[in-house]
């Protein structure tokens, strides 16, 4: 009797939920102008809009909402921004960009009966970039940008004082740069290198959130920031065959990672300590006849926690096969078959 009763207990603790609502709307403006007979700006504009409505329940019915893990949440959320970029052709076999983001998130909710809480993020964000065309064949783009974070706002409801308080502030600066060396040598076989440090920054889910009552908030959540090493081939032989292939190491500072019971049954995301990735991908496409294609890809990544070797990395499998066949007919037709494999996560 013991294993019904325990799956009974499964079924008990699992939450029913419904969706009521779940309604993104989206409003971009993107223009491309000229300036003079070699430069031009690009911009792009947009305006995201996010209400959610997440209900929890007793049992199946859909009726009850009397036990503890029973709620009713909102969002109501929002996102704008916008980038520009500046483009100058005026040197022979060079192209400069100048970029400058923005974007600003609003996150706002609460459950029935609660006060609405509200957290808000800016990020800024300024690049340049120059693309320098060596010959026809080869070219070398080194870039770097500057990047800030900061909230105007972060709040949390307390439902025993059922009072509302802000969380510390939270502000965040990083330097992202990259150089890399492209090489084009005929038609059919190219080459890519390159090496980037690259950061992320933590996001509002990231610092704040309870996910469901099993986290604790992190505000001084800051960026991880990763040294990237790439080198890529592509190719195609004989008009039927392609073929890619890619080799990577990523150095990781910082990095961000789930801190199990820093409180008994409660996990953390914090700035851990260093990490290596390293890796390397391979697939080929190749057209057997008119109409049919089969291809496979391979990939492989090791994630190495180079602080604390006993917290093992989840979620991503090491070894990931994948194949599939494509066969297509009366022009408006086509059957496709795959088949995927991942290994041990």
């Amino acid at each position: 009797m013991k294993p019904l009763k325990h799956l009974k207990d499964s079924i008990r603790i699992l939450r029913i939920k419904q969706w009521p609502k779940w309604n993104k709307q989206s409003l971009y403006f993107i223009s491309n102008t000229a300036v003079g007979e070699r430069s031009k700006v690009k911009t792009r504009l947009y305006y995201d809009t996010f209400v959610n409505q997440l209900f929890s329940y007793d049992d199946t019915t859909y009726t009850k909402q009397t036990r503890p893990y029973a709620f009713q949440s909102f969002y109501d959320d929002y996102t704008f921004g916008g980038n520009a970029e500046y483009e100058s052709r005026a040197l022979a076999h060079n192209v400069f960009k100048l970029n400058v983001q923005y974007k600003r998130d609003v996150h706002r909710e609460h459950d029935l009966g609660e006060p609405v809480q509200g957290y808000i993020d800016n990020t800024l964000s300024l690049g340049i970039e120059n693309t320098y065309q060596i010959t026809s064949g080869l070219a070398i783009i080194p870039g770097v940008s500057f990047n800030m974070r900061g909230n105007d706002k972060a709040q949390e409801y307390n439902a025993a004082t059922k009072e509302i308080t802000n969380f510390a502030d939270s502000k965040n600066n990083a330097v992202n740069a990259q150089i890399g060396l492209f090489w084009d040598i005929n038609t059919s076989h190219s080459l890519k290198g390159s090496v980037a440090r690259k950061t992320r920054f933590a996001t509002i889910k990231d610092r704040y959130s309870y996910r469901m009552g099993q986290a604790i908030p992190n505000p001084d959540l800051g960026a991880e920031a990763a040294v990237n090493i790439d080198l890529s081939y592509s190719g195609k032989i004989a008009d039927k065959l392609s073929l890619q292939a890619s080799v990577f190491n990523s150095n990781i500072d910082d990095i961000i990672q789930q801190v199990d019971n820093v409180q008994p049954g409660r996990f953390q995301l914090q700035n851990a300590g260093k990490a290596r990735f390293y890796g390397a991908e391979a697939g080929l496409d190749y057209r057997v006849i008119s109409g049919l294609s089969i291809g496979s890809n391979y990939s492989f990544i090791k994630r190495k926690n180079k602080t604390n070797p006993a917290i093992l990395f989840t979620n991503v499998p090491e070894h990931k096969v994948f194949a599939y066949a494509d066969y297509s007919f009366w022009k408006r037709v086509n059957i496709l078959a795959s088949v995927e494999h991942n290994s041990d996560r």
